[in-house]
């Protein structure tokens, strides 16, 4: 909200809140569901028909969505990729009067890495609590989901002097957008500082 607030002034105009047409939850599922089903490929017939048994009781656990995700039929499948082209004319229509939505780069700043399997078991702490690590795939969800270009630009740092980057989505096809943005951006915050230990 900040860097909302030092931006005011400095372009035109903002608008708050999502644009028409985009539901962000649906987005987000439909994206972590193709995401899933790339690795059906990799499945062993054995591990295929137990996964597949293992999706018809879709009780809301992360192990049932992907479950489904990896041995959804075509149908299914055709279906998210189907809505993934209804959110990208969603976000069409709002790049047609606008230049470029803000929204954070994620929930958290730089955390210890965790190579544990399977990764949805992963937890990342936060000042509110433990947050799944799966969670950080909701803000890289609407430009990844629909091909749009985005940067990553640091507007300041946190209480323990970690970087805070805000995530700026530019139209289609036009990467040139969110990066000159970004150097606007560097004027309002001063860029990147390390944090201490960055080169250690």
């Amino acid at each position: 909200q900040g860097a909302v607030e030092k931006l005011e002034g400095k372009v035109s105009a903002l608008d708050e809140g999502w644009p028409p047409g985009v539901d962000p939850v649906k987005q987000y599922t439909t994206y972590r569901f193709l995401i899933a089903s790339v690795y059906a490929s990799f499945l062993k017939d054995e591990e295929f028909d137990k996964l597949r048994e293992r999706a018809k009781d879709q009780d809301g656990s992360h192990e049932a969505f992907v479950s489904l995700a990896w041995t959804a039929p075509h149908k299914l499948r055709q279906r998210a990729l189907a809505e993934r082209m209804e959110a990208r004319a969603a976000w069409q229509r709002y790049f047609e009067t606008h230049d470029a939505l803000l929204l954070p780069a994620a929930f958290t700043t730089a955390f210890p890495h965790d190579h544990s399997t399977p990764q949805w078991h992963r937890e990342i702490q936060t000042p509110e609590g433990p947050r799944s690590y799966e969670d950080l795939y909701f803000w890289i969800t609407f430009a990844t989901f629909t091909g749009l270009p985005a940067t990553i630009a640091p507007i300041g740092a946190s209480s323990s002097g970690l970087p805070i980057g805000i995530q700026i989505i530019g139209p289609y096809l036009e990467d040139a957008t969110p990066l000159d943005f970004a150097t606007m951006t560097k004027e309002l915050f001063g860029g990147f500082k390390p944090p201490a230990g960055y080169m250690d």
